[in-house]
């Protein structure tokens, strides 16, 4: 489909705005045009005359996205690919930005991706015209390809993408064939997560051995030996879901060793999916340990696990001890987030989000963000303040934390002029969040 066929095209409905003279109009009919700045500008002088409007800014967000997405210079991959991203986590209010892009996409890597996206929300015909790509030339293609179709008629298609050259296609079939439960399926899975020569594709095969059950135990323990951490890691996973009952025995060596990221995965879902109380206690405890942990890594992975549990499993004395004696920025604020979702943690989690905001770097905008979200003035301060930092990472991901987290897109209005693609995009996207919860 032309440029021109995108404008005959109807806005989604969230965008459907009355049809009326003046700045509004103006608005409407740049969008209509495709004209970015020529719509930006009627922004600007519709809000000057009548106040901010979520929904109308939304709609430049969208067609902001939407060109980024079919731009055809080659140099523009890295944006096609990060616009089609935002889209997606637009959710409604991206929904016919996708189909628009997927039906005009010049590469057949933006026009995958953004089917991939729609296929990922139920989009029959999406899957369908995904499907037809399984022979396309590029890898990534093929891949997202792979990944929606129909296990049960497509079983040849996904075992052989198995031995495809490219690994991306490999780890899509590995994860795909999960959805098999049957002695073929996990026999090649098996093998793949022994001998392929990629660690994600070792992990993902590891990972859809799990819906396996207790046939693909010996195989997983035998992956807790894998040279790459992250298999270790995936492995540790797929235990407790393959065999909740054994986990807690396959695993404990793990619980009693110094931390590592795999024995603190297994602590987390063994504190959630055991089926033994006992378990469970076992594994919390062994969390609390790794928070006083000497990794800073291992010790907000450790924090960041506590925040998955449910709010009523306790833990606060210990995460306020980690919390009193904690020196580095990002663990801090796992520890905050952790705080707060213990039963009696708001305050001193609060109170840690609060101190983080006269930090530097990341933390503080993350900290920040979470405070902002619940109207908090210092953080709104503080992301206001990162929306004009040097950093082009901080803007982005304070705009898009302000529009979407905050609920104040209008305050981000200015970054979708960003001399930096990715932070008008990540804006861009952030508004149009914003724009489901009106």
């Amino acid at each position: 489909m032309s440029r021109s066929g995108l404008r005959r095209l109807a806005l989604p409905a969230i965008f459907l705005l009355a049809a009326c003279a003046g700045p509004r109009a103006a608005v409407i009919g740049a969008v209509d045009a495709r004209d970015v700045p020529g719509a930006l500008a009627a922004y600007d002088r519709f809000r000057e005359s009548d106040g901010a409007d979520v929904g109308l800014l939304a709609a430049v967000a969208a067609l902001m996205l939407e060109e980024a997405a079919l731009s055809p210079e080659t140099g523009d991959a890295v944006a096609r690919r990060a616009a089609v991203v935002q889209l997606r986590l637009a959710g409604v209010a991206g929904y016919a930005s996708l189909r628009r892009v997927s039906a005009a996409a010049s590469d057949e890597v933006t026009r995958a991706a953004a089917l991939a996206a729609l296929a990922a929300r139920g989009d029959v015909p999406a899957r369908q015209r995904l499907r037809a790509l399984l022979g396309a030339e590029e890898a990534e293609v093929r891949a997202r390809a792979l990944a929606f179709v129909d296990p049960a008629t497509d079983r040849e298609a996904l075992l052989r993408g198995l031995a495809d050259p490219a690994a991306s296609v490999r780890r899509a079939a590995a994860l795909r064939l999960g959805s098999l439960r049957d002695a073929e399926a996990r026999e090649a899975l098996e093998a793949a997560a022994r001998v392929d020569g990629d660690a994600q594709v070792r992990g993902a095969a590891v990972r859809a051995l799990a819906s396996q059950g207790a046939a693909a135990v010996p195989a997983l323990r035998d992956r807790l030996a894998d040279p790459d951490a992250q298999v270790r890691l995936a492995a540790a996973r797929a235990l407790v879901r393959a065999d909740p009952e054994r986990a807690p025995a396959l695993l404990g060596a793990l619980l009693d060793m110094p931390p590592s990221a795999a024995g603190i995965e297994a602590a987390r879902l063994l504190a959630l999916r055991a089926t033994d109380e006992g378990a469970r206690e076992r594994a919390r405890a062994a969390l609390e340990r790794a928070l006083l942990g000497p990794t800073p890594g291992l010790r907000a992975q450790a924090a960041i696990a506590l925040v998955s549990l449910p709010a009523d499993a306790g833990g606060l004395a210990a995460v306020q001890t980690a919390l009193a004696r904690e020196e580095v920025p990002r663990v801090r604020l796992a520890l905050a987030r952790a705080a707060l979702r213990r039963e009696g943690g708001a305050g001193p989690g609060r109170a840690a989000l609060q101190e983080l905001l006269a930090s530097e770097g990341m933390a503080a905008v993350q900290a920040a963000a979470l405070l902002a979200a619940e109207g908090d003035p210092g953080g709104l301060r503080r992301l206001d303040a990162a929306l004009g930092d040097g950093d082009a990472l901080t803007r982005r991901v304070a705009g898009r934390a302000m529009a979407r987290e905050a609920r104040r897109p209008d305050r981000v209005r200015p970054l979708l002029e960003d001399p930096e693609i990715l932070v008008r995009l990540h804006s861009a996207g952030g508004i149009l969040a914003a724009s489901n919860a009106r």
